[in-house]
C-alpha cells in the first residue's frame, strides 16, 4: 500500500537536529555553531530528494545553479532554488507550494512564514503542542512497552533527579546510554561503562538535565548491527512502511551512513543474523503501533531505528530503539537507491565531517581515485558528492558506488 502523493510542488529546507529546536518551543531558536555548519554545507541535500519540479531553500540562488551546472545532465536534479531573501522566479505551473522542512519545529514554521511574504502560493503547517509530547523520547518508550511480545529488552528508564542517575548507574550490572529526552543521530547521548560515575559523568548529566530536565537510561546491548524501518503516515491514522534502511554508527553513536543497493541486498545484511519471519513480524507490529500512537497527530514520513544485538549464542531484534518523526537520512538512501544508483551496483551513502581543507583535500582525492561512471540516468559506479564542497566545507555527503552483476 502507497499512500496517495499531493500534486503540490515543496519548497525544501535542511534543518538537521531539529529536535533541540522542538524542545526550545522558540520561534528565533539558533542551533549549535557545528549544527549550523552542517545545515549550511548540506544545505542543498534536497535537490535529491525533492520530486521533479520542487525548490529547494538556500541562501543564494548563484551557488546552486553553479553547483547543478557540474552536475552530469543525465543525473542532473530538476529541483529548482529559492532564497531566504531573494524574490523567486516560480515556474508558470505553479499554484500552491507546501513548506517541507526536514524536521518540522517553531523554528522552522517561523522561516517558511517569514519566506511566504515573497511567496504566497505558500502553504505552512502549524505548531501543534502535541507534537513536543509526541517527539519526547518517552513516545519511543510506550512504543517500545507495546511491543513486549515481540522482545525481552528492558525499556529505558527517565529520571529527573541527578542522584537518582548516580544511584541507578552505580547499581546497575551492566553498560548503559544516557540520552536526552530530545536528541537525535548520536547528539545529546554519553555511553556509560559499567558503574563509571567520575566527575565527567556527573557534569555531563548535571548539563544534559540543566537544558532538558531529564534524562533517559537504557541498557547497552552487544550490538552487531544497526538498522531501521522507514514509514509514512497520512495523518488520518494509517501509517504504511516505506523500505528499509541499514546504516552505520561511530563509536559514540553518531550517525555516519547508510548502506546503497537493492531491497534483496539489505534484507540479506540484516538475515544473516535473524529470519526474514522475524523482520516482517517487526515490521507488522510497529506499523500497528505507530498507527497507534501517532497515525492521527502526525502526517509526513517518520523513522524507527532498531538494532541487532546478540544474546548469548543467538541474535535478537530491538524494534524500538528511536522514533524519529520526521524524514531521515534512510528515506535519502531509498530515494537515492531508486532514482540515482544503478540496479545491479552497490555502495555506500556517507556523511562525514572533517576539518575544513581537510575535506576538501579528500573530495578531489576521491574524485580522482574514483571516477564517475555513468549507464543511462542512473550511477554505475565512482564518488559523487551530492553537496558542493569548497576549503571551508566541513561536511560532506556523497555516495561511493561499484558496479555489480545480476
Amino acid at each position: 500500500m502507497r499512500l496517495t502523493k499531493t500534486s503540490n510542488h515543496k519548497i525544501h529546507y535542511f534543518n538537521p537536529g531539529h529536535e533541540t529546536a522542538i524542545h526550545s518551543e522558540r520561534a528565533h531558536y539558533t542551533p549549535t555553531a557545528p549544527v549550523r555548519k552542517m545545515m549550511a554545507d548540506l544545505a542543498f541535500l534536497p535537490l535529491w530528494y525533492g520530486e521533479a519540479g520542487d525548490y529547494v531553500l538556500v541562501d543564494r540562488v548563484a551557488d546552486v545553479s553553479d553547483f547543478l551546472s557540474t552536475i552530469p545532465y543525465e543525473i542532473r536534479p530538476r529541483v529548482y532554488p529559492v532564497s531566504f531573501t531573494e524574490k523567486p522566479v516560480l515556474e508558470a505551473d505553479v499554484t500552491l507550494l507546501e513548506a517541507a522542512s526536514w524536521g518540522l519545529s517553531p523554528q522552522s514554521i517561523h522561516l517558511f512564514e517569514t519566506l511566504r511574504q515573497n511567496v504566497p502560493l505558500l502553504s505552512v503547517p502549524r505548531w501543534d503542542k502535541a507534537f513536543w509530547h509526541l517527539t519526547h523520547r518517552h513516545t519511543a518508550i510506550d512504543c517500545l512497552q507495546e511491543l513486549s511480545q515481540l522482545t525481552d529488552v528492558t525499556p529505558p528508564q527517565i529520571f529527573t533527579d541527578i542522584n537518582d542517575v548516580q544511584n541507578f548507574i552505580t547499581t546497575h550490572p551492566q553498560p548503559c546510554i544516557v540520552k536526552t529526552p530530545f536528541s537525535c543521530s548520536g547528539r545529546g547521548v554519553r555511553w556509560i561503562q559499567r558503574g563509571q560515575w567520575d566527575e565527567q559523568t556527573r557534569r555531563w548529566v548535571s548539563g544534559a538535565l540543566g537544558k532538558q530536565q531529564s534524562v533517559g537510561i537504557e541498557t547497552a546491548l552487544n550490538k552487531v548491527c544497526d538498522f531501521a524501518m522507514e514509514f509514512e503516515s497520512d495523518g488520518d491514522g494509517h501509517v504504511v512502511y516505506s523500505g528499509l534502511s541499514v546504516f552505520e554508527t561511530s563509536a559514540d553513536g553518531a550517525y555516519s551512513g547508510n548502506m546503497l543497493g537493492e531491497k534483496n541486498l539489505l534484507e540479506k545484511r540484516l538475515t544473516n543474523f535473524v529470519p526474514g519471519s522475524e523482520l516482517d513480524k517487526v515490521r507488522e507490529a510497529v506499523c500497528v503501533v505507530l498507527a497507534k500512537k501517532i497515525g492521527v497527530a502526525c502526517k509526513g514520513l517518520l523513522g524507527v531505528d532498531m538494532l541487532i544485538y546478540r544474546q548469548g549464542t543467538s541474535f535478537r531484534i530491538h524494534p524500538f530503539i528511536e522514533l524519529n518523526l520526521r524524514r531521515t537520512m534512510g528515506h535519502v538512501c531509498l530515494q537515492l537507491g531508486e532514482q540515482l544508483i544503478y540496479p545491479s551496483s552497490q555502495g555506500r551513502f556517507v556523511v562525514v565531517c572533517q576539518p575544513a581543507g581537510e575535506a576538501f583535500r579528500a573530495h578531489l582525492q576521491m574524485v580522482e581515485m574514483h571516477p564517475l561512471q555513468i549507464a543511462g540516468d542512473k550511477i554505475r559506479s565512482g564518488y559523487f558528492s551530492l553537496c558542493p564542497v569548497t576549503p571551508a566545507t566541513k561536511y560532506r555527503a556523497y555516495v561511493e558506488i561499484s558496479s555489480g552483476t545480476k
